[in-house]
């Protein structure tokens, strides 16, 4: 579902952070859960962000902003937009020449350096938050400071999409889904069930099953395993009819059933 637009997010590492890091294959969603992980960090009873932010990358915004950069106002923006990618892309040939200087052995936490690139990223999403580069601009900045475990800055970034993509149902779906992360991250465990409850309820959300099936995680590992075991169990009785998420539904009832095993043995 996210091949589209995965060119708009960072190929970010977020295995070096505290995130649980998503099962990764050519088709899946970047939100999908590793569950044996998941269970694994649930026994031992520490309070996780569960997968649910690597990165971030929406369906059909790059179209859009194919769209609207026809217009003579966005021809202007996107060439602002252009200056601030070249500074990405030279920080990326820095990061490139210092990388061969290792000749293969590179330290484990050698990444590349997109501090100065990101932050006008965000300065840009900020100054045009209703514009849908600025939405692009956006999510490029959120996803690499998650990466890094600056979960306070890409909030303050992603926020403002919120109510500025009420139009756009699948922006809604994956950036609330990620916010909720972050809250859940926060240990606002009710600001974070509040977002995956309008995400499950969003009508052309083609996976309300993803955001019950994290729903249900949240309420398992802050204590209300009644409540996660209902949710559970009304994924497995249920399933998400979109003919193009099919493989995507099953996996999610997959990892239902997992976490239902777990949770009833």
């Amino acid at each position: 579902m996210i091949r589209l637009l995965r060119n708009l997010a960072l190929d970010n590492d977020a295995s070096k952070s505290n995130i649980i890091n998503p099962k990764r294959s050519s088709e899946n969603t970047l939100f999908e859960e590793t569950s044996y992980k998941a269970i694994k960090i649930a026994q031992r009873r520490k309070w996780t962000l569960i997968g649910l932010i690597a990165s971030v990358a929406i369906v059909g915004l790059g179209f859009l902003i194919y769209n609207q950069a026809l217009t003579s106002k966005n021809q202007k923006l996107s060439k602002e937009y252009s200056l601030i990618e070249e500074v990405f892309n030279k920080e990326n040939l820095d990061y490139q020449k210092k990388l061969e200087l290792f000749k293969g052995n590179a330290p484990k936490d050698f990444t590349p350096d997109y501090t100065k690139s990101m932050e006008q990223f965000s300065q840009f999403s900020k100054k045009y938050d209703t514009e849908a580069i600025g939405w692009q601009a956006a999510i490029k900045a959120a996803s690499y400071y998650i990466s890094k475990g600056l979960n306070d800055k890409a909030k303050e970034i992603l926020e403002p999409i919120v109510a500025n993509t009420g139009r756009y149902p699948l922006l809604q779906v994956q950036i609330r889904t990620t916010l909720s992360g972050i809250y859940a991250s926060e240990k606002n465990e009710k600001k974070a069930l509040d977002e995956l409850k309008i995400v499950e309820e969003i009508p052309q959300n083609p996976l309300p099953n993803h955001a019950r099936l994290l729903r249900a995680q949240i309420l398992f590992l802050s204590g209300n395993k009644e409540e996660a075991l209902k949710v559970l169990n009304q994924i497995i009785s249920s399933s998400d009819s979109n003919s193009n998420s099919a493989s995507q539904a099953s996996d999610i009832q997959q990892q239902a059933k997992i976490w239902l095993n777990y949770l009833e043995s």
